[in-house]
C-alpha cells in the first residue's frame, strides 16, 4: 500500500512538477527529525522535483536527506527510488563515479521487488551513465540485456524509457538513423500511456527525434518536432528543453542561411542559459552556509558508512583466515580511527615490528595520474631512508609488478624466484645495505573502492621468512590502511572543499572581487564605525556591455570585466572593491576627503582609457559620495553615489 502511494506522489509530481515542488516546500518542516516514512518521502519528492526542473544541486540535498531515513528503516521502493534519482543526478553533475554507484545499488534493490520492470529501469539508468561516458560499447551490452527481458514488463512505461534510452546512446554514437527508429519507437509507447497529454519523457523524445532529423539534414520534418516541443517546453517552463530546441532551430536556420532568424534563436538560448545561471547563483549563495553544513556533515557520514562496510567485510574475511590473531581487529580499529597520514603510519609501523621481524619495512602511495609511485615512508633496520619515487611502468621494481598486474607478492627465496618475476632483466633493491639484499619480501597493496591507492612492504634478508599466515596479517593490515588513508585523503578533500565554499560567499569568482553579500556586511559594520569617518563610496557602472556580449560573446565580456576589476583594484589603495553584480562595480574608502576621490576616479578613468581589448577602449562610468555623519544611512550614501554615476553614464551616452 506505501509502495502504490509513494507512486501516486510521484506521478501526481511528474504532472506538474513547479506546482508539486511549491506544495510540498509548504506542507515539510525543515526543523523536524526525519523520523517517519511519509516526512522521508516528501524529502525524496522534492529532491525528485528539483532534478526534473534542473536543479540538481538542490536535488542531491534532498534525496541524500531522505536517504538516510530509507537506508535504516529497509523500505524497498522508496530505497530503490532514491537511489535510481540519485544516480541520475549525479550522471547530470558528471559525477559519474558516484553515479554509478547509486545506480549499481538501485539494481541490486531491484531485485527485493515483486517487478521486473525495476531491474530493466536500473539496467537502463546504469547503461545512461556510461553512455555519458561515451563507452557506447558498455551502454549498449547493457541495453541489450534489457531488451531481452522485455516481454516480462509490467510498466509499459519502462519500455518507452528502454527506446528512449537506446536512441540517446545511438545519437551519442552519431548513428542517427538507428536513433529516429528507437525514438519512434519510445514515441509511439508514451503515445499510448499518455495520449495527447504531453509529459516530461514523452517531451524530451519529441526534442530529440528533432535533434535527429537536424543531423540527418530532414529540415522540414525537424521543424515540426522542434516547435511541438518547444511549445510545450515553454508551456511547462521546461527549460533544459527550450534551450535545446532554440539550439537546434538555430543550427536549422543557419543550415539554410536564415542568419537573421539562427541569430534570433541563438539570443533566446543565451539567455534562458543565463538566467536559469543566474537564479542557480543567487539560490547557491543564499543557500551558501547551509550547504557548507550540510556538505560537511554529509561527507563525515559518508566517509563513516565506508569505513563500517569496508570495516565489517574485512573483519570477516580476517575471521576465517586468522582467528587466532585477535590483535588484529584492534589495530584495524586504531588505523581507522585516524584521520592523520603521520600517525597512520606510526601505528602501522609499530604494529609491524611487534607482529613479525622486519629488516626492511615501507609505505608507499601511487599517484595514478603521473604514474608514480611514493614511498612517503621507508626504513631500514629501524632508520629512515631518504623517500623516493618510482615509476610504475619500472621494469625492475616489485612494487611496480605489483600494481601493473594487479596483485600482491609473497617472495619466500628471492634467488630461487627471481625469474618469475624478472625473467630478462635484474632486480633493483631499494635498500642501502651493500652487504646484504632482501631475499623473504611483501608487497601488498592498498585498496580502496577497487583502485589502487599504495602498498606497504616488509622484507626480511633471510629466506623463509614469512609464512603464508604472515602474508595474510599483511593483507589483512593493508585493507585497515587503505581504508585509513581514504578517510585521511577525504578529510583533506572536504577542508579544501569548505575552503572553497567559504571562498565563493565572500567573493565574485570571475573578478576575484568581494561580491555583494560582502559589501552588504562591511557597509553596514563601516557606518557604524565612527573612527572611519568620512567614508567614501564610489559606484560604477561599465559602459557598452551589452554591446559586447550581443557582437563578440559573454567570454570577450567578461575579459572587459576583469580587466575593469584589476584596475579598480589598482588604484583602490587596499581599500575593498566589489562586483555588486552583473557590470556594476563599487568601491569603499576610509578616512576620505573630496580631493582624494575625485583623483581616484581620475585615475581609473585614465588606465581605461590606455586599455583595448577589442576595437574601443576600457569604459566604466563613475559616481562617488562620501559619508561624513554616522547619523547618514547607507541607503542614502548608495542611492546618492549611484545617481551621481548614472548622470555620468546619460553624459557618456550623449558624447557616443
Amino acid at each position: 500500500m506505501q509502495e502504490n502511494s509513494l507512486l501516486e506522489r510521484i506521478s501526481a509530481l511528474e504532472n506538474n512538477p513547479k506546482d508539486t515542488i511549491k506544495q510540498l516546500l509548504e506542507e515539510i518542516d525543515f526543523n523536524s527529525e526525519v523520523n517517519t516514512l511519509y516526512h522521508a518521502q516528501t524529502l525524496f519528492l522534492l529532491g525528485r522535483g528539483y532534478l526534473i526542473t534542473s536543479r540538481s544541486d538542490i536535488a542531491i540535498r534532498f534525496l541524500n536527506k531522505a536517504l538516510d531515513f530509507f537506508v535504516k528503516n529497509k523500505d524497498p521502493m522508496s530505497l530503490f527510488q532514491c537511489y535510481s534519482n540519485l544516480g541520475i543526478v549525479y550522471r547530470e553533475e558528471k559525477q559519474y563515479d558516484l553515479a554509478l554507484k547509486a545506480l549499481n545499488k538501485s539494481y541490486n534493490v531491484a531485485f527485493d521487488l515483486d517487478d521486473f520492470s525495476y531491474t530493466i529501469l536500473s539496467l537502463v539508468n546504469i547503461a545512461s551513465v556510461y553512455s555519458s561516458l561515451d563507452n557506447i560499447h558498455k551502454a549498449t551490452e547493457l541495453l541489450d540485456k534489457a531488451l531481452e527481458y522485455k516481454d516480462k514488463l509490467k510498466n509499459n512505461k519502462i519500455l518507452g524509457d528502454l527506446y528512449n534510452n537506446y536512441a540517446f546512446t545511438l545519437l551519442g554514437a552519431c548513428d542517427y538513423k538507428s536513433a529516429l527508429e528507437y525514438l519512434k519507437k519510445a514515441y509511439s509507447v508514451y503515445e499510448g500511456i499518455y495520449g495527447d497529454v504531453v509529459r516530461t519523457n514523452m517531451l524530451i523524445v519529441i526534442s530529440n527525434i528533432g535533434e535527429a532529423y537536424v543531423m540527418l539534414g530532414e529540415y522540414e520534418n525537424a521543424f515540426h518536432y522542434i516547435n511541438k516541443a518547444l511549445h510545450f517546453a515553454s508551456e511547462q517552463q521546461i527549460k533544459y528543453i527550450e534551450i535545446d530546441c532554440h539550439h537546434n532551430l538555430s543550427m536549422i536556420y543557419e543550415a539554410q542561411g536564415d542568419y537573421k532568424k539562427a541569430l534570433e534563436h541563438h539570443k533566446l538560448y543565451t539567455q534562458i542559459k543565463d538566467e536559469i545561471n543566474e537564479k542557480q547563483n543567487h539560490e547557491t549563495i543564499e543557500a551558501l552556509k547551509e550547504s557548507l553544513e550540510q556538505e560537511s556533515k554529509k561527507s563525515e557520514e559518508e566517509i563513516n558508512l565506508l569505513k563500517n562496510v569496508e570495516l565489517k567485510n574485512k573483519t570477516n574475511e580476517l575471521e576465517k583466515t586468522l582467528k587466532n590473531l585477535s590483535m588484529i581487529g584492534q589495530i584495524g580499529q586504531r588505523l581507522t580511527s585516524s584521520m592523520d597520514i603521520d600517525q597512520i603510519y606510526e601505528i602501522l609501523r609499530s604494529s609491524i615490528y611487534k607482529l613479525m621481524k622486519a629488516d626492511m619495512f615501507g609505505l608507499a602511495l601511487y599517484d595514478k595520474e603521473d604514474g608514480m609511485i611514493i614511498y612517503k615512508y621507508f626504513e631500514e633496520g629501524g632508520r629512515s631512508l631518504p623517500l623516493k619515487e618510482v615509476d610504475v611502468n619500472d621494469h625492475v621494481s616489485l612494487a611496480a609488478y605489483c600494481i601493473q598486474n594487479g596483485v600482491d607478492v609473497h617472495v619466500k627465496s628471492f634467488d630461487e624466484e627471481f625469474t618469475n618475476y624478472y625473467p630478462n632483466s635484474y632486480y633493483a633493491a631499494i635498500g642501502n645495505n651493500k652487504e646484504k639484499k632482501t631475499q623473504c619480501i611483501i608487497y601488498s597493496r592498498l585498496i580502496s573502492e577497487e583502485n589502487c591507492i599504495g602498498l606497504i612492504t616488509v622484507q626480511s634478508y633471510e629466506p623463509e621468512a614469512y609464512t603464508d599466515a604472515d602474508f595474510e596479517v599483511i593483507k589483512a593490515l593493508a585493507s585497515y590502511v587503505a581504508i585509513a588513508i581514504s578517510n585521511a585523503q577525504k578529510k583533506n578533500i572536504i577542508s579544501e572543499k569548505a575552503r572553497e565554499l567559504e571562498y565563493l560567499s565572500f567573493n565574485d569568482p570571475l573578478t576575484e572581487l568581494y561580491n555583494r553579500r560582502l559589501f552588504n556586511i562591511m557597509t553596514e559594520s563601516y557606518c557604524l564605525d565612527e573612527r572611519l569617518l568620512p567614508i567614501g563610496l564610489v559606484i560604477g557602472d561599465m559602459n557598452y556591455l551589452k554591446d559586447i556580449n550581443d557582437h563578440y560573446g559573454h567570454l570577450t565580456g567578461d575579459q572587459h570585466l576583469i580587466e575593469i576589476a584589476k584596475t579598480l583594484k589598482k588604484y583602490a589603495d587596499n581599500n575593498p572593491v566589489f562586483r555588486l553584480g552583473g557590470d556594476e562595480f563599487a568601491i569603499m574608502v576610509k578616512n576620505t576627503d573630496e580631493d582624494y576621490m575625485q583623483s581616484l576616479i581620475d585615475k581609473i578613468k585614465a588606465e581605461c582609457k590606455e586599455k583595448f581589448i577589442i576595437d574601443n577602449a576600457l569604459s566604466i562610468s563613475l559616481g562617488f559620495e562620501i559619508k561624513r555623519d554616522k547619523k547618514e544611512s547607507i541607503e542614502e550614501l548608495f542611492a546618492l553615489a549611484e545617481s551621481k554615476m548614472y548622470a555620468e553614464k546619460k553624459a557618456y551616452q550623449r558624447r557616443s
